[in-house]
Protein backbone atom coordinates (compact mmCIF):
# COMPACT_ATOMS: atom_id res chain seq x y z
CA UNK A 1 0.00 0.00 0.00
CA UNK A 2 1.42 3.31 -0.76
CA UNK A 3 0.62 6.17 1.11
CA UNK A 4 1.22 9.67 -0.07
CA UNK A 5 0.75 12.84 2.47
CA UNK A 6 0.24 16.34 1.29
CA UNK A 7 0.85 18.12 4.55
CA UNK A 8 0.28 21.94 5.23
CA UNK A 9 2.33 23.75 7.64
CA UNK A 10 0.07 26.08 5.71
CA UNK A 11 -1.15 25.34 1.90
CA UNK A 12 0.75 21.65 1.53
CA UNK A 13 3.66 19.46 1.94
CA UNK A 14 3.41 16.22 -0.27
CA UNK A 15 4.85 12.84 1.06
CA UNK A 16 4.02 9.55 -0.57
CA UNK A 17 5.36 5.99 0.14
CA UNK A 18 8.12 4.45 -2.31
CA UNK A 19 7.13 0.88 -0.87
CA UNK A 20 4.71 -1.16 -0.17
CA UNK A 21 5.96 -1.95 3.44
CA UNK A 22 6.99 1.79 4.99
CA UNK A 23 5.92 5.57 4.80
CA UNK A 24 8.20 7.17 2.72
CA UNK A 25 8.26 11.39 2.94
CA UNK A 26 9.43 13.90 0.50
CA UNK A 27 11.24 16.66 1.50
CA UNK A 28 11.13 19.66 1.28
CA UNK A 29 7.30 20.28 1.66
CA UNK A 30 5.89 21.47 -1.57
CA UNK A 31 4.19 24.89 0.23
CA UNK A 32 4.10 26.04 3.87
CA UNK A 33 1.58 28.34 5.67
CA UNK A 34 2.83 31.73 6.43
CA UNK A 35 -0.17 32.86 8.19
CA UNK A 36 -0.42 30.34 11.27
CA UNK A 37 -3.71 32.37 12.34
CA UNK A 38 -5.81 30.03 9.79
CA UNK A 39 -7.50 27.14 9.78
CA UNK A 40 -7.17 24.35 8.15
CA UNK A 41 -5.58 22.57 5.61
CA UNK A 42 -8.43 20.55 4.05
CA UNK A 43 -9.14 18.70 0.71
CA UNK A 44 -11.96 19.35 -1.40
CA UNK A 45 -12.01 17.66 -4.35
CA UNK A 46 -9.77 15.85 -6.84
CA UNK A 47 -9.55 14.11 -10.15
CA UNK A 48 -10.91 11.13 -9.91
CA UNK A 49 -10.33 10.05 -13.48
CA UNK A 50 -7.13 8.08 -12.79
CA UNK A 51 -5.12 6.74 -9.46
CA UNK A 52 -1.36 7.93 -10.42
CA UNK A 53 -0.55 9.62 -7.53
CA UNK A 54 1.90 11.64 -9.16
CA UNK A 55 0.06 12.89 -11.48
CA UNK A 56 -3.45 13.36 -9.68
CA UNK A 57 -4.37 16.92 -9.20
CA UNK A 58 -5.95 17.65 -5.77
CA UNK A 59 -7.50 20.74 -4.57
CA UNK A 60 -7.33 22.47 -1.16
CA UNK A 61 -8.24 25.25 1.12
CA UNK A 62 -7.65 26.62 4.45
CA UNK A 63 -10.13 28.82 6.42
CA UNK A 64 -10.49 32.23 8.28
CA UNK A 65 -12.47 31.11 10.50
CA UNK A 66 -13.47 27.67 12.49
CA UNK A 67 -16.65 26.64 10.76
CA UNK A 68 -16.69 23.16 9.94
CA UNK A 69 -15.19 22.04 7.10
CA UNK A 70 -18.89 20.62 5.94
CA UNK A 71 -20.79 23.82 6.72
CA UNK A 72 -22.32 24.91 3.48
CA UNK A 73 -24.81 28.28 3.12
CA UNK A 74 -26.44 26.42 -0.12
CA UNK A 75 -27.23 23.33 2.02
CA UNK A 76 -28.76 23.88 4.90
CA UNK A 77 -28.29 20.06 6.32
CA UNK A 78 -25.14 20.96 6.65
CA UNK A 79 -25.49 22.79 9.39
CA UNK A 80 -29.14 23.30 11.18
CA UNK A 81 -28.74 20.70 13.75
CA UNK A 82 -26.64 24.30 15.39
CA UNK A 83 -25.20 22.49 18.51
CA UNK A 84 -26.49 19.30 20.79
CA UNK A 85 -23.62 19.33 23.10
CA UNK A 86 -23.21 19.99 26.63
CA UNK A 87 -24.00 24.02 26.36
CA UNK A 88 -20.86 25.13 27.94
CA UNK A 89 -19.10 22.67 24.74
CA UNK A 90 -21.44 24.72 22.39
CA UNK A 91 -20.75 28.21 24.22
CA UNK A 92 -17.03 27.62 23.54
CA UNK A 93 -17.77 26.52 19.74
CA UNK A 94 -19.97 29.95 19.34
CA UNK A 95 -17.98 32.18 21.20
CA UNK A 96 -14.18 30.52 20.74
CA UNK A 97 -11.55 29.64 23.05
CA UNK A 98 -9.46 32.61 22.33
CA UNK A 99 -10.61 36.45 24.21
CA UNK A 100 -10.78 38.20 20.33
CA UNK A 101 -12.82 35.14 19.64
CA UNK A 102 -11.11 34.72 16.55
CA UNK A 103 -11.67 30.78 16.99
CA UNK A 104 -15.69 30.85 17.71
CA UNK A 105 -18.48 30.44 15.09
CA UNK A 106 -20.10 33.81 16.04
CA UNK A 107 -17.13 35.74 14.37
CA UNK A 108 -17.54 33.56 11.21
CA UNK A 109 -21.65 34.17 10.98
CA UNK A 110 -21.18 38.32 11.89
CA UNK A 111 -18.90 37.66 8.69
CA UNK A 112 -21.80 36.11 6.67
CA UNK A 113 -23.74 39.03 7.76
CA UNK A 114 -21.41 41.37 6.25
CA UNK A 115 -21.53 39.30 2.99
CA UNK A 116 -23.64 42.04 0.90
CA UNK A 117 -22.89 45.72 1.17
CA UNK A 118 -20.52 45.17 4.48
CA UNK A 119 -17.11 44.88 5.51
CA UNK A 120 -16.58 41.29 4.35
CA UNK A 121 -13.53 38.78 4.90
CA UNK A 122 -12.77 36.50 2.34
CA UNK A 123 -13.20 33.19 4.08
CA UNK A 124 -11.22 31.03 2.34
CA UNK A 125 -7.64 30.58 0.43
CA UNK A 126 -8.00 27.92 -2.24
CA UNK A 127 -4.95 25.65 -3.98
CA UNK A 128 -4.71 23.06 -6.96
CA UNK A 129 -1.67 20.81 -6.41
CA UNK A 130 -0.50 19.84 -10.00
CA UNK A 131 -2.96 21.90 -12.05
CA UNK A 132 -3.13 25.89 -12.36
CA UNK A 133 -5.54 27.53 -10.78
CA UNK A 134 -8.35 29.30 -13.20
CA UNK A 135 -10.83 30.57 -11.57
CA UNK A 136 -13.43 33.67 -12.79
CA UNK A 137 -11.76 36.98 -12.76
CA UNK A 138 -14.99 38.56 -10.75
CA UNK A 139 -15.36 36.15 -8.03
CA UNK A 140 -12.20 37.65 -5.72
CA UNK A 141 -13.49 35.88 -2.47
CA UNK A 142 -13.73 32.70 -0.66
CA UNK A 143 -13.63 30.45 -3.89
CA UNK A 144 -14.12 26.86 -2.79
CA UNK A 145 -13.04 23.89 -5.59
CA UNK A 146 -15.91 21.17 -5.29
CA UNK A 147 -14.92 18.95 -8.03
CA UNK A 148 -11.98 18.47 -10.38
CA UNK A 149 -13.45 17.82 -14.14
CA UNK A 150 -9.32 16.79 -15.26
CA UNK A 151 -7.35 19.87 -14.50
CA UNK A 152 -10.63 22.12 -14.52
CA UNK A 153 -11.79 23.25 -11.43
CA UNK A 154 -15.29 23.46 -10.59
CA UNK A 155 -17.22 25.35 -7.51
CA UNK A 156 -18.31 28.90 -6.23
CA UNK A 157 -17.04 31.87 -4.91
CA UNK A 158 -18.28 35.59 -3.66
CA UNK A 159 -17.26 39.24 -4.28
CA UNK A 160 -17.81 41.14 -1.92
CA UNK A 161 -21.18 43.52 -2.51
CA UNK A 162 -21.84 41.96 -5.84
CA UNK A 163 -22.45 37.96 -5.96
CA UNK A 164 -22.96 36.17 -2.08
CA UNK A 165 -22.31 33.20 -4.21
CA UNK A 166 -21.57 32.36 -7.70
CA UNK A 167 -20.59 28.70 -9.10
CA UNK A 168 -18.05 28.66 -11.81
CA UNK A 169 -16.53 25.83 -14.18
CA UNK A 170 -12.80 27.17 -14.71
CA UNK A 171 -12.73 30.44 -15.66
CA UNK A 172 -16.52 30.65 -16.86
CA UNK A 173 -19.29 31.86 -14.11
CA UNK A 174 -21.95 30.28 -13.75
CA UNK A 175 -24.89 32.65 -14.42
CA UNK A 176 -28.60 32.11 -12.02
CA UNK A 177 -31.62 32.06 -13.08
CA UNK A 178 -32.70 34.77 -10.52
CA UNK A 179 -30.64 37.40 -10.43
CA UNK A 180 -31.99 40.22 -7.97
CA UNK A 181 -29.43 41.19 -5.74
CA UNK A 182 -26.97 38.79 -7.50
CA UNK A 183 -28.63 35.73 -7.66
CA UNK A 184 -26.89 32.84 -6.24
CA UNK A 185 -25.36 29.78 -7.98
CA UNK A 186 -23.12 26.85 -6.92
CA UNK A 187 -21.27 24.02 -9.44
CA UNK A 188 -21.20 20.76 -7.81
CA UNK A 189 -19.33 18.17 -10.17
CA UNK A 190 -19.23 17.98 -14.39
CA UNK A 191 -19.23 15.36 -16.97
CA UNK A 192 -19.79 14.25 -20.42
CA UNK A 193 -23.16 13.35 -20.43
CA UNK A 194 -24.74 10.80 -23.58
CA UNK A 195 -28.02 10.00 -23.39
CA UNK A 196 -29.96 8.42 -26.04
CA UNK A 197 -33.78 8.06 -26.76
CA UNK A 198 -35.80 4.67 -26.13
CA UNK A 199 -38.74 6.17 -27.92
CA UNK A 200 -38.69 3.97 -31.25
CA UNK A 201 -40.29 6.88 -32.94
CA UNK A 202 -36.90 9.39 -32.04
CA UNK A 203 -34.58 6.85 -33.20
CA UNK A 204 -30.73 8.35 -33.07
CA UNK A 205 -31.60 11.01 -31.24
CA UNK A 206 -29.08 11.52 -28.30
CA UNK A 207 -27.86 14.76 -25.60
CA UNK A 208 -24.08 14.54 -25.82
CA UNK A 209 -22.62 17.44 -23.98
CA UNK A 210 -21.13 18.25 -20.83
CA UNK A 211 -22.55 19.13 -18.11
CA UNK A 212 -22.27 21.74 -14.78
CA UNK A 213 -24.62 20.67 -12.24
CA UNK A 214 -25.69 22.75 -8.64
CA UNK A 215 -28.23 24.87 -7.67
CA UNK A 216 -29.30 28.32 -9.19
CA UNK A 217 -31.61 30.95 -7.58
CA UNK A 218 -35.47 30.80 -9.08
CA UNK A 219 -37.01 33.64 -6.83
CA UNK A 220 -37.15 35.28 -3.44
CA UNK A 221 -38.71 33.15 -0.74
CA UNK A 222 -42.59 33.39 0.19
CA UNK A 223 -42.47 34.79 3.33
CA UNK A 224 -42.78 38.17 2.10
CA UNK A 225 -41.61 38.50 -1.21
CA UNK A 226 -38.60 40.60 -1.40
CA UNK A 227 -35.27 40.53 -0.25
CA UNK A 228 -35.92 40.65 3.62
CA UNK A 229 -34.80 36.79 4.33
CA UNK A 230 -31.81 37.91 1.61
CA UNK A 231 -30.49 40.79 4.22
CA UNK A 232 -31.68 38.54 7.36
CA UNK A 233 -28.92 36.60 5.92
CA UNK A 234 -26.39 38.35 4.58
CA UNK A 235 -26.57 42.39 5.06
CA UNK A 236 -27.97 42.74 9.05
CA UNK A 237 -26.26 43.26 12.52
CA UNK A 238 -25.35 40.54 14.90
CA UNK A 239 -27.39 39.04 17.46
CA UNK A 240 -25.17 36.70 18.84
CA UNK A 241 -27.45 34.18 19.11
CA UNK A 242 -25.77 30.55 19.56
CA UNK A 243 -28.49 28.94 19.41
CA UNK A 244 -29.47 29.24 15.79
CA UNK A 245 -26.69 30.84 14.72
CA UNK A 246 -27.75 34.47 14.42
CA UNK A 247 -30.92 33.10 12.27
CA UNK A 248 -29.04 30.64 9.88
CA UNK A 249 -31.83 29.79 8.96
CA UNK A 250 -32.63 32.68 6.80
CA UNK A 251 -29.96 31.57 4.73
CA UNK A 252 -29.34 31.70 1.74
CA UNK A 253 -32.28 33.95 1.22
CA UNK A 254 -33.05 32.98 -1.94
CA UNK A 255 -35.40 30.10 -3.40
CA UNK A 256 -32.95 27.60 -5.26
CA UNK A 257 -33.60 25.02 -7.47
CA UNK A 258 -30.99 22.30 -8.60
CA UNK A 259 -29.69 23.46 -11.97
CA UNK A 260 -27.41 22.64 -15.10
CA UNK A 261 -25.05 24.50 -17.30
CA UNK A 262 -23.76 22.98 -20.72
CA UNK A 263 -19.97 24.14 -20.94
CA UNK A 264 -20.46 25.50 -23.99
CA UNK A 265 -23.42 27.91 -22.52
CA UNK A 266 -22.27 28.61 -19.19
CA UNK A 267 -24.71 32.32 -18.62
CA UNK A 268 -27.93 30.00 -19.13
CA UNK A 269 -29.01 28.12 -16.25
CA UNK A 270 -31.65 24.77 -16.83
CA UNK A 271 -33.07 23.62 -13.66
CA UNK A 272 -34.10 19.88 -13.70
CA UNK A 273 -37.91 20.28 -12.29
CA UNK A 274 -39.79 23.71 -12.06
CA UNK A 275 -41.31 22.05 -8.15
CA UNK A 276 -39.92 20.58 -5.28
CA UNK A 277 -40.61 17.86 -3.23
CA UNK A 278 -44.25 16.72 -3.04
CA UNK A 279 -44.94 19.06 -6.23
CA UNK A 280 -44.65 21.92 -4.24
CA UNK A 281 -43.73 25.18 -5.97
CA UNK A 282 -42.18 27.31 -3.12
CA UNK A 283 -44.58 29.40 -2.69
CA UNK A 284 -46.93 27.30 -0.13
CA UNK A 285 -45.67 28.16 3.57
CA UNK A 286 -43.26 30.30 5.14
CA UNK A 287 -40.19 27.67 4.61
CA UNK A 288 -37.23 28.78 2.06
CA UNK A 289 -37.24 26.01 -0.81
CA UNK A 290 -33.82 24.62 -1.68
CA UNK A 291 -32.62 22.34 -3.94
CA UNK A 292 -28.81 21.06 -5.12
CA UNK A 293 -27.25 18.12 -7.57
CA UNK A 294 -24.20 16.88 -6.20
CA UNK A 295 -23.47 15.05 -8.73
CA UNK A 296 -24.18 13.54 -12.33
CA UNK A 297 -23.29 10.38 -14.14
CA UNK A 298 -21.84 9.88 -17.81
CA UNK A 299 -25.68 8.84 -18.38
CA UNK A 300 -26.83 12.47 -16.70
CA UNK A 301 -28.31 10.92 -13.72
CA UNK A 302 -27.90 13.39 -10.98
CA UNK A 303 -28.65 13.22 -7.17
CA UNK A 304 -29.09 15.62 -4.34
CA UNK A 305 -32.00 16.97 -2.34
CA UNK A 306 -34.96 19.25 -2.69
CA UNK A 307 -37.29 20.62 -0.04
CA UNK A 308 -40.07 19.18 1.83
CA UNK A 309 -42.25 21.49 4.46
CA UNK A 310 -42.49 19.48 6.87
CA UNK A 311 -42.86 21.83 10.09
CA UNK A 312 -44.52 25.27 9.63
CA UNK A 313 -42.30 28.53 10.42
CA UNK A 314 -39.26 29.77 8.56
CA UNK A 315 -36.94 26.86 9.57
CA UNK A 316 -39.66 24.48 8.75
CA UNK A 317 -38.13 22.81 5.47
CA UNK A 318 -36.22 19.81 5.30
CA UNK A 319 -33.75 18.12 2.93
CA UNK A 320 -34.84 14.90 0.79
CA UNK A 321 -32.87 13.22 -1.14
CA UNK A 322 -33.53 13.27 -4.85
CA UNK A 323 -33.07 11.41 -8.07
CA UNK A 324 -33.29 13.39 -11.38
CA UNK A 325 -33.56 11.09 -14.49
CA UNK A 326 -32.84 12.78 -17.78
CA UNK A 327 -35.43 12.07 -20.89
CA UNK A 328 -34.47 13.42 -24.72
CA UNK A 329 -36.67 14.76 -27.27
CA UNK A 330 -36.98 16.40 -30.30
CA UNK A 331 -34.93 15.25 -33.50
CA UNK A 332 -31.28 14.61 -34.35
CA UNK A 333 -30.41 18.21 -35.16
CA UNK A 334 -32.03 19.82 -32.10
CA UNK A 335 -32.08 17.20 -29.40
CA UNK A 336 -33.38 18.35 -25.66
CA UNK A 337 -33.09 17.16 -22.80
CA UNK A 338 -35.33 17.49 -19.85
CA UNK A 339 -36.04 15.63 -16.44
CA UNK A 340 -38.16 14.13 -13.88
CA UNK A 341 -37.61 14.47 -10.26
CA UNK A 342 -38.21 11.58 -7.46
CA UNK A 343 -37.57 11.45 -3.61
CA UNK A 344 -35.24 8.82 -2.78
CA UNK A 345 -37.48 7.41 0.20
CA UNK A 346 -36.66 4.43 2.03
CA UNK A 347 -33.92 6.35 4.00
CA UNK A 348 -36.16 8.52 5.71
CA UNK A 349 -39.48 5.68 5.64
CA UNK A 350 -37.16 2.59 6.93
CA UNK A 351 -37.15 4.07 10.77
CA UNK A 352 -41.25 3.64 10.88
CA UNK A 353 -44.53 5.58 10.40
CA UNK A 354 -43.46 8.91 11.96
CA UNK A 355 -40.83 9.34 10.29
CA UNK A 356 -40.69 12.72 9.83
CA UNK A 357 -40.43 13.22 13.70
CA UNK A 358 -37.63 10.55 13.44
CA UNK A 359 -35.02 11.42 10.27
CA UNK A 360 -34.09 15.16 10.04
CA UNK A 361 -32.79 15.69 6.59
CA UNK A 362 -32.08 12.82 3.81
CA UNK A 363 -29.67 13.68 1.18
CA UNK A 364 -27.76 12.11 -2.30
CA UNK A 365 -24.36 12.47 -2.54
CA UNK A 366 -22.84 10.61 -5.25
CA UNK A 367 -23.81 7.94 -8.35
CA UNK A 368 -22.01 5.93 -10.09
CA UNK A 369 -21.33 5.49 -14.12
CA UNK A 370 -21.30 2.01 -14.01
CA UNK A 371 -24.52 -0.25 -13.25
CA UNK A 372 -24.20 -3.29 -10.61
CA UNK A 373 -25.34 -6.48 -11.97
CA UNK A 374 -25.25 -10.08 -10.76
CA UNK A 375 -22.06 -8.84 -8.26
CA UNK A 376 -20.66 -6.78 -11.25
CA UNK A 377 -20.15 -3.16 -11.97
CA UNK A 378 -20.23 -2.83 -16.04
CA UNK A 379 -19.89 0.15 -17.83
CA UNK A 380 -23.48 0.91 -19.96
CA UNK A 381 -23.10 0.00 -24.12
CA UNK A 382 -26.22 2.43 -24.36
CA UNK A 383 -26.48 5.19 -21.80
CA UNK A 384 -30.71 5.03 -22.64
CA UNK A 385 -32.97 7.45 -20.98
CA UNK A 386 -34.84 4.39 -18.86
CA UNK A 387 -34.89 4.64 -14.98
CA UNK A 388 -34.79 1.41 -14.52
CA UNK A 389 -30.56 1.59 -14.65
CA UNK A 390 -28.56 -0.45 -11.82
CA UNK A 391 -26.50 2.90 -10.81
CA UNK A 392 -25.47 2.49 -6.81
CA UNK A 393 -26.37 6.28 -5.28
CA UNK A 394 -24.91 6.76 -1.99
CA UNK A 395 -26.19 8.99 0.78
CA UNK A 396 -26.68 10.69 3.93
CA UNK A 397 -30.01 10.33 6.20
CA UNK A 398 -29.52 12.88 9.66
CA UNK A 399 -31.51 12.02 12.60
CA UNK A 400 -34.22 14.87 14.15
CA UNK A 401 -34.31 12.00 17.80
CA UNK A 402 -31.39 11.21 19.73
CA UNK A 403 -30.35 7.49 18.97
CA UNK A 404 -29.30 5.95 22.16
CA UNK A 405 -28.37 9.72 23.57
CA UNK A 406 -27.12 10.83 20.59
CA UNK A 407 -28.18 12.75 17.12
CA UNK A 408 -26.55 10.55 14.74
CA UNK A 409 -25.30 10.31 10.73
CA UNK A 410 -25.86 7.34 8.94
CA UNK A 411 -24.77 6.78 5.36
CA UNK A 412 -26.80 4.74 3.19
CA UNK A 413 -26.35 2.64 -0.44
CA UNK A 414 -29.29 2.81 -2.64
CA UNK A 415 -29.58 0.57 -5.80
CA UNK A 416 -31.57 2.90 -8.54
CA UNK A 417 -32.98 -0.69 -10.39
CA UNK A 418 -33.66 -2.88 -7.63
CA UNK A 419 -34.53 0.06 -4.52
CA UNK A 420 -32.27 -1.91 -2.24
CA UNK A 421 -31.40 0.18 0.76
CA UNK A 422 -28.38 -0.39 2.83
CA UNK A 423 -27.05 1.06 5.63
CA UNK A 424 -23.87 -0.53 6.41
CA UNK A 425 -22.57 0.85 9.68
CA UNK A 426 -26.25 1.10 11.02
CA UNK A 427 -26.11 0.64 15.02
CA UNK A 428 -22.15 -0.27 14.29
CA UNK A 429 -20.65 -0.82 17.25
CA UNK A 430 -23.81 0.78 18.64
CA UNK A 431 -26.85 2.51 18.06
CA UNK A 432 -26.31 6.00 17.39
CA UNK A 433 -23.00 5.60 15.81
CA UNK A 434 -22.40 8.16 13.07
CA UNK A 435 -20.93 7.56 9.52
CA UNK A 436 -20.99 9.76 6.87
CA UNK A 437 -20.35 9.02 2.50
CA UNK A 438 -18.36 11.49 0.51
CA UNK A 439 -18.06 9.37 -2.48
CA UNK A 440 -18.29 6.30 -4.42
CA UNK A 441 -16.31 5.02 -7.46
CA UNK A 442 -17.30 2.82 -10.42
CA UNK A 443 -16.21 -0.24 -8.80
CA UNK A 444 -18.30 0.66 -6.04
CA UNK A 445 -15.99 1.25 -3.52
CA UNK A 446 -17.44 3.93 -0.72
CA UNK A 447 -15.38 6.12 1.16
CA UNK A 448 -16.00 8.82 3.74
CA UNK A 449 -15.49 8.98 7.61
CA UNK A 450 -17.64 7.42 11.20
CA UNK A 451 -16.85 7.16 14.79
CA UNK A 452 -13.52 6.09 15.13
CA UNK A 453 -12.73 2.71 16.87
CA UNK A 454 -13.83 3.51 20.68
CA UNK A 455 -15.85 6.25 20.36
CA UNK A 456 -19.21 5.55 21.99
CA UNK A 457 -19.95 7.93 24.85
CA UNK A 458 -23.22 9.71 23.87
CA UNK A 459 -23.12 13.17 22.33
CA UNK A 460 -26.48 14.56 23.11
CA UNK A 461 -25.59 16.85 26.05
CA UNK A 462 -22.43 15.69 25.71
CA UNK A 463 -19.07 16.34 23.86
CA UNK A 464 -17.64 15.33 20.19
CA UNK A 465 -16.61 11.82 19.46
CA UNK A 466 -13.22 11.57 17.58
CA UNK A 467 -14.05 10.90 13.30
CA UNK A 468 -11.74 7.89 11.28
CA UNK A 469 -12.01 7.70 7.64
CA UNK A 470 -12.99 4.28 5.98
CA UNK A 471 -13.51 2.66 2.93
CA UNK A 472 -16.50 0.36 1.86
CA UNK A 473 -16.36 -2.16 -0.63
CA UNK A 474 -20.22 -2.15 -1.82
CA UNK A 475 -19.94 -5.60 -4.17
CA UNK A 476 -18.42 -7.73 -0.52
CA UNK A 477 -19.72 -5.81 2.35
CA UNK A 478 -16.29 -5.28 3.56
CA UNK A 479 -14.90 -2.17 5.53
CA UNK A 480 -11.80 -0.71 7.12
CA UNK A 481 -10.37 2.10 8.84
CA UNK A 482 -7.91 4.02 7.09
CA UNK A 483 -5.83 4.06 9.91
CA UNK A 484 -5.58 0.54 10.31
CA UNK A 485 -4.69 -0.13 6.57
CA UNK A 486 -1.65 2.67 7.17
CA UNK A 487 -0.81 1.17 10.69
CA UNK A 488 -0.75 -2.38 9.09
CA UNK A 489 1.69 -1.69 6.80
CA UNK A 490 4.84 -0.27 8.92
CA UNK A 491 6.08 -0.47 12.14
CA UNK A 492 4.63 0.73 16.03
CA UNK A 493 6.86 3.44 16.41
CA UNK A 494 6.87 5.01 12.63
CA UNK A 495 3.13 5.66 13.01
CA UNK A 496 2.26 9.22 13.35
CA UNK A 497 -0.79 9.94 11.28
CA UNK A 498 -4.46 9.94 11.39
CA UNK A 499 -6.76 9.78 8.43
CA UNK A 500 -9.92 11.31 9.52
CA UNK A 501 -12.17 11.99 6.99
CA UNK A 502 -12.18 10.78 3.35
CA UNK A 503 -13.03 13.26 0.65
CA UNK A 504 -12.70 11.74 -2.76
CA UNK A 505 -11.15 8.40 -3.82
CA UNK A 506 -10.45 7.61 -8.13
CA UNK A 507 -11.60 4.88 -10.32
CA UNK A 508 -9.43 2.39 -11.05
CA UNK A 509 -6.30 2.65 -12.97
CA UNK A 510 -6.09 -0.44 -14.71
CA UNK A 511 -3.68 -2.17 -12.13
CA UNK A 512 -6.34 -2.46 -9.41
CA UNK A 513 -5.72 0.57 -7.64
CA UNK A 514 -6.68 3.23 -6.07
CA UNK A 515 -6.40 6.80 -4.72
CA UNK A 516 -7.36 8.40 -1.66
CA UNK A 517 -7.61 11.71 -0.48
CA UNK A 518 -8.77 13.06 2.89
CA UNK A 519 -8.58 15.43 6.22
CA UNK A 520 -5.62 13.86 8.50
CA UNK A 521 -3.34 14.93 11.47
CA UNK A 522 0.24 15.04 11.63
CA UNK A 523 1.27 13.54 15.34
CA UNK A 524 5.18 13.75 14.99
CA UNK A 525 5.72 10.38 17.04
CA UNK A 526 3.96 7.20 18.13
CA UNK A 527 3.64 9.01 21.89
CA UNK A 528 1.65 11.59 20.87
CA UNK A 529 -0.39 9.53 18.29
CA UNK A 530 -1.48 7.29 21.11
CA UNK A 531 -2.22 9.96 24.07
CA UNK A 532 -3.79 12.50 21.01
CA UNK A 533 -1.44 15.71 21.66
CA UNK A 534 0.96 17.95 19.66
CA UNK A 535 -0.98 17.83 16.06
CA UNK A 536 -1.17 19.43 13.13
CA UNK A 537 -3.45 19.26 10.73
CA UNK A 538 -2.64 17.79 7.29
CA UNK A 539 -4.15 16.55 3.67
CA UNK A 540 -3.04 13.18 3.48
CA UNK A 541 -3.45 10.64 -0.04
CA UNK A 542 -3.48 7.33 0.33
CA UNK A 543 -3.08 4.38 -2.86
CA UNK A 544 -3.96 1.03 -2.28
CA UNK A 545 -4.90 -2.34 -4.12
CA UNK A 546 -8.02 -3.85 -4.32
CA UNK A 547 -5.72 -6.82 -3.17
CA UNK A 548 -5.12 -5.46 -0.22
CA UNK A 549 -8.75 -4.35 0.37
CA UNK A 550 -9.75 -7.88 0.02
CA UNK A 551 -7.47 -9.54 1.81
CA UNK A 552 -7.66 -6.99 5.14
CA UNK A 553 -10.05 -8.44 7.72
CA UNK A 554 -10.83 -5.24 9.40
CA UNK A 555 -9.34 -5.64 12.60
CA UNK A 556 -7.70 -3.19 14.57
CA UNK A 557 -3.67 -1.92 13.80
CA UNK A 558 -2.91 1.26 15.34
CA UNK A 559 -0.65 1.42 18.50
CA UNK A 560 -3.07 2.44 21.79
CA UNK A 561 -2.83 3.80 25.24
CA UNK A 562 -2.15 0.83 27.38
CA UNK A 563 -5.10 1.83 29.48
CA UNK A 564 -7.61 1.97 26.69
CA UNK A 565 -9.40 -1.37 26.19
CA UNK A 566 -9.60 -2.61 22.54
CA UNK A 567 -7.21 -4.69 21.38
CA UNK A 568 -5.04 -4.76 18.22
CA UNK A 569 -5.92 -7.55 15.82
CA UNK A 570 -9.69 -8.12 15.74
CA UNK A 571 -9.57 -7.89 19.75
CA UNK A 572 -13.41 -6.92 21.41
CA UNK A 573 -13.72 -2.68 21.31
CA UNK A 574 -15.36 -1.65 24.55
CA UNK A 575 -16.47 2.42 25.92
CA UNK A 576 -13.58 4.78 25.68
CA UNK A 577 -14.28 7.89 27.58
CA UNK A 578 -13.08 10.89 25.76
CA UNK A 579 -10.78 13.23 27.15
CA UNK A 580 -12.36 15.54 29.75
CA UNK A 581 -10.86 18.64 27.72
CA UNK A 582 -13.37 20.83 25.34
CA UNK A 583 -10.74 21.70 23.75
CA UNK A 584 -9.79 18.71 22.22
CA UNK A 585 -13.25 19.41 19.67
CA UNK A 586 -10.86 22.05 18.16
CA UNK A 587 -8.41 20.14 16.78
CA UNK A 588 -10.02 19.28 13.58
CA UNK A 589 -10.20 22.88 13.13
CA UNK A 590 -6.98 24.58 14.29
CA UNK A 591 -3.80 24.21 12.95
Amino acid sequence: MLLKKTKLAGIISLLFCSNAMAVDISDPPIAVLEDSSRFGPFVSAMDTSSAAVATTNVATYTNTYAQSFTYDIGAPWTYNEYCVYDSDVCEMFWDGSKTDGSDGLYIWRRNILNTYGGSYVSDSTTSIINAAAADPVELTQSRKITAMDADVPVGYGTTNAQFVRRGFYGDDSLTPLFKDNGGFSSAHDATQVLVESTDVSLAGVEFNKKLIVGQSSVDWPNANGSSGRFNACFNAGPDDDRFDYDDLYYCPGFNLQASYWTADDTVTAKIFTTKWINGLSGSESDATYIANAYAINTSGFAVGFSTQNIFSGDSGGRARATIFVPKVTGDVATPTLSYSMSEILKPKTDTGSDYNDIIRDTVAIDITDNTYNAGVFTKLVTNVDTPEQAFIVVGNRTYNQPQNRSYATEFYTYDVKTGETRYPFQANPIKGANSQVSKINNDGLVIGWRDARGQTSPTAEGSARFQSAFIYDYKNKKSAYLDDLYCNDIEDSEVKYRFTNAISITDNNNSDSYTIVANGFDYKNVENYKNRVGSTPVVLSMTVTKAELDAFDNSSQCPIKANEDYERSGGGMGWFVLLPTMMLLFRRFKR
